[in-house]
């Protein structure tokens, strides 16, 4: 009976909560830890930096795993690590990973960047009005050619492009919350159910069959190359390398594959957006460029540390839009306490990372604004001394031992992009019949785990007449055939 006593004492200490599950709008009416009850399954939103890094960070053995995600292992055999719980399995990968993505080993992917980078203003050149399709085909081809060494891929429609983004799509789906019945505690008997009723488990269960042919393929075909000495700069080249199992590093390229290939096209949306909404911004960039760069030549990397305000404009823009609002969820391994309130073993951890964003303590009066000049110091230098956020100056990419390990490729990504789009346009508002412009709702999104503007229309005019020629003769020079 004490035990008994003792549960229900423990469970008036939860952290106060709404009933229902608006996430991203209760901070300020809750605090900055709220408890959720999602059909049985305790959870918290973490709302602010100390409430997030206190746990995630500084407790973060006790914070590292992931909810059981009962379909999407089912899917992917258990072997996407970043799902797993932190186990030896999951060291193993996320250490592989770790030295595939380093920041020394990020430099190697630089000509991939710069290549689809060229090829982005290219299409953006030709074909302006489809730059969220340019986005989208820009953010597959690239993360192909960084895991699989891949030349760039010109055509969205690819048999392989089209595969492996399904195989994406099917994981992401399945992670969203609130996606699949099982994963929810007063449903959780599902698991136990025996195949032949279960047809949500036949389907993962041959899903996995087909994906792990079409991943393994992929793999061997790295591997071939390897072999006759045309080894290319991958990701799965250095797994393959250095993992004692074939099969995992092909899963490990994949879980890359998965955590890279969804954000960029939604954060370069998001910064066209930006450009047309903070015009003042826009010019910045432009004189910086202008002035490190000139108008006779691209971008580079070689640019990287001349071009300040373009680095604190990727943060910014990370920060004033993230992708991922809420990351992807952890999981408490065993009971702890918070400020007083009892968080019970298997709690599901939300972190609030658009309330965080969006917190005038941190980044001051002008928080709801895209303004890279926070990121800016006296000396013209970039400045990311925000607390706890590894010097990023923001939390897009997570927080503990599940912080982003890509997340330097992922700087580097955005960096080349934009100094390029930059570079070569003049980013403005569509104007309706009138002339008047038709600014964007940047409130407006389409949801899921993962955020993206809903579709809106830009117009993207050539920053000065001789970036036409430039553009095409740099894309003659420096694009081979795709594969």
């Amino acid at each position: 009976m004490l035990w008994v006593i003792k549960a229900i004492h423990l469970r008036s200490k939860l952290p106060p909560g709404p009933s229902g599950l608006p996430i991203l709008g209760n901070t300020k009416q809750y605090g900055p830890i709220f408890y959720l009850n999602i059909a049985g399954q305790d959870a918290i939103v973490l709302g602010t930096r100390k409430a997030a890094t206190d746990l995630l960070d500084r407790r973060a053995n006790a914070y590292s795993d992931r909810p059981e995600f009962v379909v999407p292992n089912i899917l992917t055999g258990g072997m996407l690590w970043i799902l797993t719980q932190a186990d030896e399995f999951w060291r193993r990968q996320r250490r592989g990973a770790h030295e595939a993505l380093s920041p020394q080993a990020a430099k190697e992917y630089f000509p991939y960047q710069e290549i689809e980078s060229i090829i982005l203003v290219y299409q953006l050149l030709t074909e302006p009005e489809n730059f969220l399709k340019h986005f989208q085909r820009l953010s597959t081809s690239l993360t192909l050619s960084i895991v699989y060494g891949w030349p760039p891929v010109l055509d969205s429609n690819h048999p392989t492009i089209l595969q492996v983004d399904l195989f994406n799509r099917h994981i992401i789906k399945s992670v969203t919350p609130g996606n699949c019945w099982v994963e929810f505690k007063y449903f959780n008997w599902m698991k136990y159910l025996p195949a032949w009723m279960c047809q949500w488990r036949q389907d993962a269960e041959k899903r996995f069959e087909r994906d792990s042919a079409m991943l393994e393929g992929l793999s061997a075909d790295v591997r071939k190359r390897m072999e006759a000495g045309d080894e290319p700069t991958s990701v799965a080249g250095k797994l393959l390398r250095d993992s004692e199992s074939s099969f995992e590093a092909t899963w490990n390229s994949a879980s890359i594959y998965v955590a890279g290939s969804e954000t960029t096209a939604g954060q370069l949306a998001w910064f066209v957006q930006a450009m047309i909404l903070y015009p003042e911004a826009q010019l910045r960039a432009h004189e910086e460029l202008d002035r490190v760069v000139g108008s006779f030549r691209l971008p580079t990397f070689d640019d990287y540390e001349h071009l300040p305000y373009i680095r604190a404009t990727v943060k910014e823009i990370m920060r004033w839009r993230p992708v991922a609002p809420l990351g992807l969820a952890h999981r408490l391994k065993q009971d702890d306490y918070y400020e007083g309130y009892f968080l019970p073993k298997d709690t599901i951890c939300f972190s609030n990372i658009w309330s965080m964003h969006h917190d005038t303590k941190l980044y001051g009066d002008d928080a709801g604004h895209f303004n890279p000049d926070r990121f800016i110091n006296g000396d013209g230098r970039v400045d990311s001394s925000i607390e706890d956020t590894k010097d990023e100056g923001h939390f897009s990419f997570g927080f503990g031992k599940r912080i982003c390990v890509g997340r330097h490729v992922a700087n580097n990504t955005m960096f080349i992009n934009i100094a390029c789009l930059l570079w070569a346009f003049n980013i403005t508002a569509e104007s309706d019949s009138e002339g008047n412009p038709k600014l964007p709702d940047p409130s407006s999104s389409i949801e899921g785990l993962t955020i993206r503007p809903q579709p809106f229309g830009c117009k993207f005019t050539p920053h000065n007449a001789d970036v036409a020629e430039l553009i095409i003769q740099t894309k003659s020079e420096r694009i081979v055939v795709d594969k």
